[in-house]
């Protein structure tokens, strides 16, 4: 009796031990899985960031660019008018010469800047596009988790 209990006994322990044993390589197995999901996501997280910069510099480059060709009209005009201003015979001209320098001024200067802020406001989302679209990945993966 006593024997046959001891054999009961160890091929139960077997059982649990082999039972043990699949399931610990089940997990190592699922835990090198995650890992490498892991690693693979992080790297296209820094990717994205990258791409990011890239995207960002290269646009605020070419804004710097567009800036010094402005300025180079601006200076030009400046000494237009100056030469208009120079050329005025009576006071009446030089009033009407400088309201419509004003004038001209303000329009150029809302022109500019509406355009510098759309200009701008496209280069954001342009650089923020690869991040967005990582979170979007990131949520995806929290959501299909849950």
């Amino acid at each position: 009796m006593a024997t046959a209990n001891n054999t009961e006994f160890a091929d139960t322990a077997k059982d649990v031990m082999s039972d043990v044993q699949t399931r610990a390589k089940t997990v190592a197995a699922k835990g090198t899985v995650l890992a490498s999901e892991a690693t693979e996501f992080t790297k296209a997280n820094v990717e994205a960031v990258v791409e990011s910069g890239k995207i960002f510099f290269a646009g605020a480059q070419e804004l710097l660019k567009d800036n010094i060709e402005t300025g180079k009209t601006v200076l030009e005009t400046v000494t237009e008018d100056a030469r208009k201003v120079a050329a005025v015979k009576s006071p009446t001209e030089l009033m009407q010469l400088q309201g419509d320098i004003v004038r001209r001024n303000f329009d150029a200067m809302v022109s500019y800047g509406s355009k510098r802020t759309e200009a701008w406001v496209k280069l954001y989302n342009e650089a923020f596009a690869p991040i967005s679209n990582r979170v979007s990945v990131a949520a995806e993966k929290i959501k299909t988790a849950a």
